[in-house]
């Protein structure tokens, strides 16, 4: 993308920010002074922390000396006034004081509606502390964010900043779209020309500090020098909120009731239900996608195939940045938090930003471009992360198989010769499952779909699909894989009765992974955006078509992204049903409002375009 390009498409963007503004909707955020705020107060000051000094106990004491400056002024060119906490190794006393070339560090952004200092969520209001051992991090570090202790170590700045709206950070909360890039960028600008930066700033961080990186880094801001998207959306409504058009608002509720502020918080959730969005993927949930096609500067994405939220969002978003962008993937196969702060893979990232923030000459150019962990499901007490090196992703050698459905319910490598129907009752709750034995060992890794032809009763025009993949053993015993591992006996007993047991899933399902899903709402089921590859169906969803009584429809439904292994003599079990196999693994969640009603019935049989099947990544 050139200059004038570029240009053109931000002007576009700033063009559907505007035209969105009409249809947007608001809501009070939770209050500073709510003790789950967990708000220290505004201050603007200078804290010292010393060597050796644990500022919470329990966790990791500090190696060096650092300064934190407190509430940190800056202006956006709207006049809104942003607040950011700055920690620096100890010399930075001043601010504005004069430093030599070699004195001065890169900037490390963490960019969040979260809290720059404690905030709404910290690790330890999670089962096992998030897989973080408290004694591996400070504590100074922001809801998933990097640790200052660590990066001030190696002359880094590291900068948490309350976004627009949040904490005491002015103006009204506008969540990932236009306004949050415009902002993100005007604030890398800014800190870049600071006296103590070396005039390079970099992004880090998971889950929404990944997904904002996407959108600030679209706007090429000066002084931007390198992002680190670790697991984080790029398409708010079609990687999440609104996935395969299926309204699914339990998650982001959950999250965004969390966030506190002063003064008003864009309600995603009544956007996705329609109360303020219009119908499907209009101009309000385009300015909600990042257009990473625009980025420019070097990116190092990781990924996992474990994430309800974040798995295709960031493989798509790694995809569609530029191949003459420097870029490199990891995937791997445990979940964000711990992946994020594990000692090696900080180490990762730090070579990472040696090379693009001061300019080093480290190795890391000669870090394969893909890594991936391969999953194995079944409990053990500890599953040694194995990467391997590959040239791309998706991978070249990959040989898309299908599955065909059968009438007596399993799976084949060949279509039934006639064609027939199976149903399942929406209204019972019931569903289709099909099984398939493995008679040899082998590898699905890349992005499987469903192919189905569905139709429904007369009196009905709607049908939302829910398919999923699982595995289980030749005793047909469930197997999924522990995402959160223990470093200790007891808790691992505990963590394999829950998953032998299968009791308790609806508190702890983010404990563990059962498989690749996916859902599509059959009236969005037309036109193919030009992100649909033939791996990975993309519809535009922009139109909708309801069903005709007795019409056929032929929907491509996509599933998550996975890399797993399979064993001689498992059973690979497909489900197709009117409502999530698995349901969302946080306490509270409510399942999506489906539009279902009576019976569904899959086409199975025949030739072409009239064989439902199961089209896996094989390699």
């Amino acid at each position: 993308m050139n200059d004038r390009e570029f240009q053109a498409s931000v002007a576009r963007s700033e063009n559907l920010s505007e035209s969105s503004r009409r249809t947007r909707t608001w809501k009070k955020p939770k209050s500073i002074s709510d003790s789950k705020a967990r708000f220290p107060g505004f201050h603007q000051r200078k804290t010292h922390y010393k060597t050796g000094q644990v500022v919470k106990a329990g966790y990791k004491a500090l190696s060096i000396d650092v300064i934190m400056h407190e509430s940190v002024p800056m202006k956006l060119s709207d006049g809104t006034t942003l607040y950011c906490d700055i920690f620096l190794p100890a010399r930075f006393e001043d601010l504005d004081g004069t430093h030599g070339d070699k004195q001065r560090v890169p900037a490390v952004v963490a960019w969040s509606p979260y809290g720059k200092q404690g905030g709404t969520q910290i690790l330890s209001d999670y089962p096992f502390h998030c897989g973080v051992p408290p004694s591996s991090v400070s504590s100074l570090q922001k809801w998933e964010g990097p640790d200052p202790a660590f990066w001030c170590s190696y002359d880094y700045a590291i900068v948490n900043v309350d976004t627009r709206g949040t904490f005491t950070s002015e103006g009204d909360a506008h969540l990932l779209g236009h306004q949050e890039a415009k902002d993100g960028a005007e604030f890398v600008t800014w800190l870049s020309r600071q006296k103590w930066c070396n005039g390079k700033v970099g992004l880090s961080g998971n889950s929404y500090l990944a997904a904002a990186q996407w959108y600030i880094a679209s706007l090429r801001p000066e002084g931007l020098a390198g992002i680190a998207p670790w697991e984080g959306l790029m398409d708010m409504y079609k990687d999440v909120v609104c996935a395969g058009g299926i309204p699914d608002t339990a998650g982001i509720d959950i999250i965004t009731s969390a966030f506190a502020g002063q003064g008003r918080l864009e309600d995603i959730v009544a956007a996705a239900n329609g109360d303020g969005s219009g119908s499907g993927y209009d101009k309000y949930w385009q300015d909600k996608r990042a257009v990473v096609e625009r980025i420019n500067v070097p990116v190092y994405t990781v990924a996992s195939w474990t994430s309800i939220f974040h798995t295709n969002g960031t493989l798509k978003a790694w995809r569609l940045v530029p191949d003459s962008v420097p870029k490199w993937l990891r995937v791997h196969n445990i979940q964000e938090w711990p992946d994020y702060y594990e000692h090696r893979n900080t180490m990762d990232l730090k070579r990472f930003f040696d090379w693009c923030l001061k300019g080093q000459q480290t190795d890391w150019k000669s870090t394969p471009k893909v890594r991936l962990s391969i999953l194995n499901f079944g409990m053990t007490l500890q599953e040694d992360t194995i990467e391997r090196a590959e040239h791309d992703f998706p991978l070249a050698r990959t040989k898309y198989t299908k599955y065909y459905l059968q009438p007596d319910k399993t799976l084949s490598l060949t279509p039934p010769f006639s064609h027939s129907e199976l149903s399942y009752n929406t209204n019972r709750n019931n569903s289709l499952i099909f099984e398939y034995t493995l008679p040899h060992p082998i590898e699905t890794t890349g992005y499987p779909h469903a192919h189905l032809i569905m139709s429904t009763t007369s009196t009905h025009n709607e049908i939302d699909i829910f398919v999923q993949i699982e595995k289980f053993s030749p005793s047909h015993y469930r197997q999924g894989t522990l995402v959160l591992r223990p470093k200790f006996g007891p808790q691992y007993a505990l963590l394999k009765f829950i998953h032998d047991w299968q009791i308790g899933m609806s508190k702890l399902g983010l404990l563990y992974h059962w498989g690749s899903d996916g859902r599509l709402r059959a009236s969005y089921a037309l036109d193919k955006d030009e992100a649909s590859t033939e791996y990975e169906p993309s519809y535009s969803f922009t139109e909708r078509a309801m069903l005709k009584a007795g019409e056929k429809r032929v929907l491509d439904v996509p599933m998550r992204a996975y890399g797993m292994y399979w064993e001689k003599g498992d059973i690979l079990r497909f489900t197709v049903s009117g409502r999530p196999v698995v349901p969302l693994g946080l306490p509270g969640a409510k399942g999506p409002a489906t539009e279902n009603e009576g019976v569904h019935f899959v086409g199975v049989g025949g030739r072409g375009e009239e064989s439902s099947c199961l089209v896996l990544p094989v390699v």
